[in-house]
């Protein structure tokens, strides 16, 4: 089986005489490395990040099976990819939040869609394609934390500046701009600790992106928990550098602070989206505007 991540036309490693800033804007595909850990032992996979290269795949033995997951600067190359596949008969299945949104446009390119998180289904895909009975439509919808498992992180090379990991899933705030609480919902969800750990562990590079879209969450019980997180990566040694994404609410813990830095945090993404009262309305971000926030003492 192949898992395949399209070159994506806007940033890619190998670009590196374009900007040597190229090689920080690509991360690892953690869709397809999660995928690949639910797969069973007597399946063979290889997982192709073509942001490192694209492979001669002709010259490669044929699959029984190829899945394609695509952001939508992705679509083009990943529908190349798919009708080379296609025309040798084996079958493509496609997902991520491109397939889910653009639904009825993935149809017609592929074999098989799946839509929302796939871990739930996956098996169930696997069961079809061996048995040749893979469905048109899969709808995985939002996967349960315990059904999250540790990535494969052993299947792809160590070319990348960042190592990837995601901890929770889902965002509470609904902004009217962002996809997702479109494709992971705003129930926020949280893997346990125990297992976010150990996967810091497997990781070989020594700068993590944490690609959760809110690390540390807006209510009380999640700021508890991104602490003890936090007190679990520092009491572990992990001894990685990490950045990640959060809203402005980071600021207003000291100790939530002092934690994340003691666990290895060198910088966050903040999403500010507007300085203005006005435009955070229009967007429907309140959240910023709690507690009459004054974004200058925060930062």
């Amino acid at each position: 089986m192949y898992l395949i991540n399209p070159s994506n036309p806007l940033v890619s490693i190998i670009k590196i005489k374009e900007s040597r800033w190229n090689r920080f804007r690509v991360w690892k595909p953690l869709s397809l490395m999660v995928l690949a850990d639910l797969i069973p032992p007597d399946w063979e996979i290889s997982i192709f990040d073509e942001n490192l290269g694209v492979p001669d795949y002709p010259s490669l033995p044929r699959p029984d099976l190829v899945g394609i997951t695509a952001f939508t600067s992705q679509a083009n190359r990943a529908y190349e990819v798919a009708d080379h596949f296609r025309h040798l008969g084996v079958p493509v299945v496609m997902g991520g939040i491109h397939a889910t949104i653009c639904l009825d446009e993935v149809m017609e390119r592929v074999d098989s869609v799946v839509t929302g998180e796939a871990e739930g289904i996956w098996h169930q895909i696997l069961e079809d394609a061996r048995h040749k009975g893979l469905k048109r439509r899969y709808d995985g919808g939002l996967a349960a934390s315990t059904e999250m498992p540790i990535s494969r992180h052993d299947l792809l090379d160590s070319r990348y500046a960042f190592g990837a990991i995601q901890t929770t899933r889902g965002c509470p705030l609904n902004c009217s701009f962002c996809s997702v609480s479109a494709f992971n919902g705003i129930h926020y969800r949280q893997r346990s600790i125990a297992d976010v750990v150990q996967e810091f562990k497997m990781i070989r590079e020594k700068r993590v992106l944490v690609v959760d879209d809110n690390l540390i969450g807006t209510r009380p019980e999640h700021i508890a928990r991104a602490k003890d997180l936090f007190r679990a990566l520092a009491k572990a040694e992990v001894r990685k550098e990490w950045v990640a994404q959060a809203t402005i609410n980071f600021a207003d813990d000291d100790e939530l602070l002092a934690l994340a830095a003691k666990a290895g945090c060198s910088g966050v993404f903040i999403g500010f989206e507007s300085p203005v009262p006005d435009g955070l309305l229009e967007i429907g971000k309140k959240f910023n505007l709690l507690n009459g926030r004054d974004f200058r003492a925060s930062v």
